[in-house]
Parts: structure tokens; C-alpha cells; sequence
């Protein structure tokens, strides 16, 4: 982990509202899942960091190895965001990471499926440009295509849902999952809360491996603030008071160990 200021690259419009920030940084390795913490101000408005998704690293050769920086994709939906969307070339600003833990590496000879639904596209860039497999995305319209461009990887194939029917199949991406659940198979998702309820469900019925990446509000990001604690299962059969942090613990988790029903 390192504390740095550092120099925003490009902060380019992808489409309304949605942003991809290049920021120059020697990275230590990072890993998919990870993220990180930024300042977006100088001053005490707003006085936190806000977390971030690694999108992929930059000036590398391959999306794992040291790089010349990081590359963050955003959605304005706040102060913080929308300070972050103004911001030019040139400007600094400051970075703690990499944090937290990121997916496990898939075992040999398993199948990878991949579950998104909207941002929670961002993590799984480095995952399918290193695994290949299947990609399942989800979004309500056609117009959030764009968040799949450059997406890439040995032998992956993309398959979309949206819910008004206006890119692939109508309905929920949980019900492409439906057809590739099965023995051999592993999945990774991310995205909206309901959505990995959903996932983490019917992989467990499934029998199949689940690791999702948890969204949750940050103050710290390293496990101190325990702001962003989340209810973990015992699988002993004993009453559980355990809890885990989504920046420390996570952001991802093997969904058979997070209590659902508490989030």
C-alpha cells in the first residue's frame, strides 16, 4: 500500500455522466478487485477519500505487472464524483492503495463465467483480459453498451441482458446465468446489492463456487473506521456475531460467507 500524489493523465467523458480517469502512478502489483482511495479535494468539502475501483493499469505489459499508472472508470453521482469530473491534466491528486483483497485466481481447468450488471463492470476488466471465459452483463438499456468496449481476453465471449430488451436477451443477466451454472464452473460478480443476492443464491443451490466484490460506503478503506462492516455466516451451526470489513476482509468475498439476509 502507498500514499502518493499524483498526476491525472486524462479524465475523459465516456458518455454522459460516465468518466475514465488515467492517473500516473508506479504501481506496486495489482490485482483484480482491487481499489483504491482518493482525495478528490484539497480542501474540507468534501473531507473524506472516496473508493475506487481499478479499472486496469497502464503502460504495462500485461494488466497484472508494474505499470506507468492506473486507469479508473466513474459515474458522477455525487459531490465528490462530480468535483472529481472537473478536473484536467496536470492537476494531482491523492491516491492510497492498492487495497484491499481481490478475486482469487481461477484452478486449472475450471470455467470461468463472469456476472456484472452496469459499474459493477469495473473490477472484472483485469479478470476477463487474464482468464478469459464468459462474460455475463447486464444493464436497463443498450445506451450503457459503451461500458463493454476494449473488453477482452483469450477465447471470451460476451453475452448480454438488458431489461427493456434493447441489447440481448429481455430480462435480468441472472437468467443467462441460469444456462451456464454446472459442475467445472466458477463464478466472479459485481455489481448492484440485489443482483449478487441473486447470484450468490443460485450458485449455493448450484453447488457451484462463488466470489463476489462488495460495494459498500468507505471512510478509511483500511478496516479501521469499521464503517463498512458486513455480517458474516458461521458454518458450524453456532449463532453468529462475526462481522467482516468490505475494504480489509474484501471487497471480495466467497458468497457462502456473507449473510445475505442482513445486508
Amino acid at each position: 500500500m502507498q500514499s502518493i500524489e499524483s498526476k491525472i493523465l486524462y479524465n475523459d467523458m465516456l458518455a454522459e455522466g460516465y468518466f475514465r480517469l488515467g492517473l500516473e502512478w508506479k504501481t506496486p502489483r495489482v490485482k483484480a478487485g482491487h481499489f483504491v482511495m482518493l482525495r478528490v479535494s484539497d480542501g474540507m468539502d468534501p473531507l473524506l477519500r472516496r473508493p475506487f475501483g481499478v479499472y486496469k493499469v497502464i503502460g504495462a505489459k500485461g494488466s497484472a505487472s508494474k505499470g506507468t499508472g492506473i486507469e479508473l472508470l466513474y459515474r458522477v453521482v455525487g459531490r465528490g464524483t462530480s468535483i472529481l469530473s472537473a478536473k484536467r491534466p496536470g492537476e494531482v491528486l491523492g491516491i492510497l492503495g492498492p487495497l484491499g483483497n481481490g478475486f482469487p485466481s481461477p484452478r486449472k481447468g475450471l470455467k470461468v463465467v463472469m456476472v456484472t450488471g452496469g459499474m459493477g463492470i469495473v473490477p472484472l476488466y483485469m479478470l476477463a483480459s487474464q482468464t478469459g471465459g464468459i462474460l455475463l452483463f447486464g444493464a436497463r438499456t443498450k445506451k450503457e453498451r459503451f461500458l463493454l468496449d476494449g473488453f477482452k481476453g483469450p477465447g471470451l465471449k460476451v453475452k448480454t441482458a438488458t431489461e427493456d430488451g434493447s441489447m440481448g436477451t429481455k430480462g435480468l443477466v441472472t437468467a443467462l446465468l441460469e444456462k451456464e451454472l454446472a459442475a467445472g464452473v466458477v463464478v466472479y460478480a459485481c455489481g448492484p446489492l440485489g443482483m449478487l443476492k441473486a447470484v450468490s443464491r443460485m450458485c449455493s443451490d448450484a453447488g457451484v463456487r462463488c466470489f463476489v466484490s462488495l460495494e459498500r460506503s468507505m471512510a478509511c478503506g483500511i478496516g479501521v473506521c469499521l464503517g463498512c462492516a458486513v455480517r458474516s455466516v458461521n458454518h458450524d451451526g453456532k449463532e453468529n456475531r462475526n462481522y467482516k470489513m468490505v475494504c480489509s476482509d474484501g471487497p471480495v468475498f466467497d458468497g457462502e460467507d456473507i449473510d445475505w439476509e442482513l445486508l
